[in-house]
């Protein structure tokens, strides 16, 4: 969910304070530790660094040409803040902001990290999951075509001509020009359209057109179907670490939104978001009974 700016900047640029208000005036500002892994111009790099970089690029260490690409790219970390440092950039508002913001993404990452880590998620729950998925894929992809009208007295029409005996191919072509959207798909399954779509397509037949507009979000869709394809779902020990990483993507999400509902958050005067300029001004439903 969260995507370092430039990853290793955060640390290296930052310019955090220490004890007080006295400024960390070091070039990487985490402990040296006990094994490092280079020296640039008198900095040493704490393999700390080197290991971190690795995993946030999906890396290995133990590859020589990656392990390469790790150390040329802390290296021009490095380089770059012992520049900003010799022309003295941080005296710069804007640099200062734009480097507190790649610190404030980096910190907001790693915690997201330690969160999802806090919802340990074993193959069991993994294969719950997988079932689930495969009960809301259905048996089916299905290949049809559609016509998405923005207001239903044109979507009323199209099916009109179409239930008066005009083959879907010639409403198709004569309204592709009017309607929102006119497209053919192929190998959709049910979890991948509106729920209201889904539910239509699941009880229609081969070569058979919808009796009236389907409402969505979306607007009005006039369907018709090709084909419905059987669907044999790849095995579940093939996607369970895909499925693992949605749901730990999930649960950082469901921190976060926990976080964000038990904040106290205020704005100066005329400065409040709309969202919350609404809900300030939103009168309560009156209580039944």
């Amino acid at each position: 969910m969260y995507k370092y700016i430039f990853p290793v900047c955060v640390v290296v640029l930052a310019g955090c304070s220490q004890a007080g208000n006295t400024p960390d005036t070091r070039i990487i500002q985490i402990p040296a530790g006990a094994q490092i892994a280079e020296t640039v111009n008198g900095t040493p790099v704490p393999q700390d660094l080197l290991d971190a970089v690795a995993y946030e690029r999906n890396l290995s260490l133990d590859k020589p040409e990656q392990r390469d690409q790790v150390l040329k790219l802390v290296t021009d970390f490095v380089l770059l803040a012992q520049a900003a440092q010799r022309e003295n950039f941080a005296a710069q508002a804007q640099f200062r902001a734009q480097v507190e913001i790649a610190r404030l993404n980096g910190v907001a990452a790693a915690t997201i990290g330690q969160l999802q880590k806090q919802t340990p998620i074993d193959d069991s729950v993994l294969k719950a999951e997988y079932d689930a998925e495969i009960a809301r894929s259905g048996k089916f992809e299905y290949d049809f075509s559609q016509l998405l009208f923005a207001n239903q007295d044109d979507a009323i029409q199209a099916e009109g001509e179409i239930l008066s005996g005009k083959p879907f191919q010639a409403v198709f072509d004569a309204w592709r020009g009017k309607a929102k959207q006119a497209k053919a798909f192929s190998r959709v399954r049910l979890d991948q359209v509106p729920g209201a779509l889904g539910k239509v397509l699941a009880g229609m037949k081969t070569g058979e057109t919808t009796k009236t507009p389907v409402k969505t979000e979306f607007g009005w869709h006039v369907v018709h179907l090709d084909i419905a394809n059987p669907f044999t779902p790849p095995p579940f020990d093939r996607i369970k670490e895909g499925i693992r990483r949605s749901m730990q993507v999930k649960i950082g999400q469901q921190q976060l939104d926990k976080l964000r509902e038990q904040a106290k958050i205020e704005y100066p005067p005329g400065a409040e978001p709309a969202a919350a300029k609404a809900a300030a001004t939103q009168v309560p439903a009156p209580k039944k009974g």
